[in-house]
């Protein structure tokens, strides 16, 4: 079956960076088609002139286009925000597999064929994580990602992110399906809608991680996520309760690096001995493999 991702990306007088984000999505090599929709909120600079400049270019069949198909379109006009632009752009969505990507991130090359191979191989991944790593104004990257793992108990209790890492939306894609179960983000978000839709999306099915390289989130000066405490307070806003070993959890990652290392082993097992994660392998020349452990075991080798 040929797969078909839809991609949006909300846009707001990103003029700088823009194209590069365009560039990253509709130059994705592979047996597979694209639609992408660039949902902007009414910019005053020059971002829609850039955006129907790559309009006529996918018109014009470029030698950037490497799938099968690339279907383009966008809009402005003024929206709520954010996660309003992100609701629309995926109310036109008719893909398999949906992600949104930010007007200043970008995908690797190489990223949507992984993220192919990986849902027609396991039809049992609903939604997938891959590696961000971390790129400057300058589109250098100074920071390279690890690759995190996640069990689906922690995502409803609203730890990750809180207490422990995040789960960078940038290298998420999911099902279409998933989506539809879900619903939308809720419109009045500013900065934790990715938050609020994991944790959705972990009452439906568990998060997959796949040891792979996909995309890059550049930090800027004045970006919304830099203000982490008011992101923190959506994130309040729309956590459900840690539960009691939620915060036994909480608590342990706070004072973890004081406890003595006998002790810290036996909380490993005691608090994670049950944390199971399930992880996709890639090797070049290779059928992917599905791998799934223990946290406390994997915890012991890193």
């Amino acid at each position: 079956m040929t797969m078909k991702f839809s991609i949006v990306t909300p846009s707001y007088n990103s003029e700088k960076y823009i194209a590069e984000t365009i560039e990253s999505v509709i130059s994705q090599k592979g047996n597979f088609e694209i639609e992408y929709f660039v949902i902007d909120g009414g910019s005053t600079d020059k971002t829609v002139e850039i955006i129907k400049s790559y309009e006529r270019m996918i018109k014009e069949e470029s030698p950037i286009l490497k799938c099968r198909r690339v279907i383009f379109k966008w809009i402005t006009e003024k929206d709520q925000g954010m996660y309003d632009a992100i609701n629309k752009g995926f109310n036109w969505c008719s893909g398999n597999i949906y992600a949104w990507i930010n007007s200043d991130d970008i995908y690797l090359p190489g990223a949507f064929e992984i993220i192919n191979t990986s849902f027609q191989s396991f039809r049992e991944i609903k939604w997938l994580k891959g590696i961000t790593s971390y790129i400057n104004e300058s589109s250098t990257i100074y920071e390279t990602g690890k690759c995190f793992i996640y069990t689906q108990e922690w995502i409803q209790k609203g730890v990750y992110g809180r207490e422990c890492h995040f789960i960078q939306q940038d290298s998420v894609f999911w099902r279409a399906e998933l989506w539809e179960d879900v619903g939308i983000i809720e419109p009045d978000l500013k900065r934790a809608g990715d938050y609020f839709l994991w944790s959705r999306f972990s009452e439906k099915a568990k998060l997959y991680s796949v040891h792979a390289y996909l995309s890059c989130f550049r930090k800027t000066k004045g970006q919304l996520s830099q203000d982490m405490n008011e992101y923190r307070r959506e994130m309040l806003r729309v956590s459900p309760s840690y539960g009691i070993r939620g915060k036994f959890i909480v608590y342990f990652f706070k004072f973890e690096l004081l406890i003595p290392l006998l002790l810290r082993s036996l909380c490993y097992k005691l608090l994670f001995g049950k944390h199971i994660y399930s992880l996709v392998e890639l090797e070049e020349g290779a059928k992917p493999v599905l791998k799934s452990g223990s946290y406390y075991d994997l915890k012991k080798k890193i």
